[in-house]
């Protein structure tokens, strides 16, 4: 009964420890399980899960693809924009599943890094490939070879994706694990920060009690 309770233990899925003051923001290329990952990150957070490419697609009232065709991606990624700047911004904490080209706007990602925590699901390109071929609604992927354009894709965006908080795996394997990873770290990153926040209103008290005047008493000391 002992050896059940401690496997059981053992196999539960990590809890926050710390209050979510974010959004969380996954970023990554197409394929590498936005939308799969943060469905569950969601539900174990006990938050929404709302993906940007919807959004925007509701806001437009076109596909993706269509907004592609139709208007290039140059505007697809003004109204991106605006989309993810509304969805981070609002009362409630949510997960967001970004497009893959949504942290490589300078101005998208700039609102990223400030209002949500950012997680990057880094995925090998074999591993991309292979996912991403079972759906042929891949804008970018209709204008030459798949894998000769993802390995362009990881060659240009990987070194941006790197600016992101947190770096999962999101490779072969359970996607339960892959959301006990992202939780493990998320306590890691929100632990230093909170001893961030503690040093900085440190200091902050020690510069305002020395900015005060000193009383008559001091004075006469």
């Amino acid at each position: 009964m002992n050896n059940l309770k401690r496997k059981r233990k053992k196999s539960a899925a990590p809890r926050l420890r710390y209050p979510l003051r974010k959004s969380i923001a996954l970023v990554g290329l197409m394929g590498c399980g936005k939308s799969t990952i943060g469905i569950r990150l969601a539900r174990q957070l006990n938050v929404k899960f709302l993906d940007s490419d919807t959004e925007i697609e509701a806001a437009a009232g076109h596909t993706v693809s269509e907004i592609f065709e139709k208007y290039g991606e140059e505007d697809f990624r003004t109204g991106e924009r605006r989309v993810i700047n509304r969805l981070i911004t609002q009362d409630k904490k949510i997960v967001l599943g970004t497009g893959g080209g949504a942290f490589m706007d300078p101005k998208t990602r700039g609102r990223l890094s400030k209002k949500t925590i950012v997680i990057w699901l880094k995925v090998d390109v074999d591993l991309l490939v292979e996912r991403t071929s079972k759906r042929n609604t891949r804008p970018l992927l209709k204008t030459g070879n798949p894998r000769k354009i993802l390995q362009k894709l990881v060659e240009e965006r990987y070194p941006i994706y790197k600016k992101a908080h947190i770096t999962v795996e999101s490779g072969q394997g359970p996607h339960d694990k892959v959301v006990s990873d992202i939780i493990w770290k998320l306590n890691k990153y929100l632990a230093i920060e909170k001893k961030k926040y503690q040093k900085r209103m440190a200091r902050k008290k020690i510069a305002l009690k020395q900015s005060k005047p000193p009383t008559a008493e001091e004075n006469d000391t």
